[in-house]
């Protein structure tokens, strides 16, 4: 029922799509660039892509989307970290690390970080390319549906991923077919094929990838994602990484599990902060410790 406040287009948000990508869609399916559509909705005091909207999206930004789309309130929360609140986190804190939430590395409306990931064959198998709240996780660094590991930037031109400034210094360009474009070098970010997982990691994560589909398909409700056991699973990630306190932990879970012991990036960077191909290889031996746990109950 339409209620005077609808915009002229008011698309809802895909399954397990995150806001910034939902917002973008509303955007563009008004026909408009992405930043005039936000100054026209939510007035040039609001600017919101100097804030990462996905991790804690203001109050009048939530506002204004549920009434000109007529989606609910619980919906477009849902396209939000809070999403996570008590399942991954015990709070979403305004400002510093949150726990196992990649960062943007904002710098006024660029990134400069690395953090929002994707599956080129997820973006090319979709009616209309769209971004997964659950890419945003540092834990997510494979696609179960496709077994394949995700990319964190163009595979052509090396940029972060940034949808909303796909248009953006174009003039004249209102016909964005999808937000799988590179913003910087317009390459299709679908048009790659991804690496597959091998045989130990398969194997390793053949549990652990009923669990990223529960969080890729919003089944948190239903209690599948254990705080406790993710809780666990960071701690351990931590210190593999860590080269002071914990020096041998790889080591000694390279020589049990026979994978190859790599170097790691010499730094105190906190997990989340790691590049991709390192975050799988710690979690391969992170996880592969606690499954050996839970089947020796």
């Amino acid at each position: 029922m339409l209620s005077g406040t609808l915009w002229p287009a008011h698309p809802k948000p895909q399954p397990g799509e995150c806001l910034s990508s939902w917002l973008v869609r509303c955007g563009h399916h008004n026909g408009l660039k992405v930043q005039t559509f936000c100054d026209r909705v939510f007035g040039k005091e609001h600017q919101v892509w100097n804030r990462d909207v996905d991790r804690l999206a203001p109050l009048w930004l939530l506002q204004v989307i549920t009434a000109g789309t007529g989606a609910s309130r619980h919906l477009a929360d849902n396209t939000t970290m809070k999403l996570f609140e008590g399942r991954l986190f015990e709070h979403r804190n305004k400002g510093g690390q949150l726990r196992w939430v990649l960062l943007l590395g904002q710098y006024h409306r660029l990134h400069r970080g690395f953090g929002m990931q994707y599956c080129p064959l997820c973006l090319r198998e979709d009616s209309e390319p769209y971004y997964r709240l659950s890419w945003r996780l540092a834990f997510y660094t494979f696609c179960p549906y496709h077994q394949t590991l995700l990319l964190d930037r163009c595979h052509a031109c090396g940029a972060p991923v940034v949808f909303h400034r796909i248009e953006l210094g174009r003039p004249g360009r209102y016909d964005t077919s999808g937000l799988d474009e590179c913003w910087q070098c317009q390459t299709r970010l679908g048009d790659f094929q991804p690496l597959p997982l091998d045989r130990w990691h398969q194997g390793v994560f053949q549990r652990w990838e009923r669990w990223l589909r529960a969080v890729d398909r919003q089944f948190v409700n239903s209690g599948r994602i254990d705080y406790g056991c993710m809780a666990r699973l960071h701690e351990i990630c931590r210190r593999i990484v860590s080269e002071h306190k914990f020096a041998d932990l790889q080591r000694s879970l390279c020589l049990r599990s026979g994978q190859p012991v790599l170097p790691l990036s010499v730094s105190r960077r906190p997990f989340e902060h790691r590049a991709l191909p390192e975050r799988h290889y710690v979690l391969g031996l992170a996880w592969w410790l606690i499954y050996r746990q839970l089947r020796n109950r």
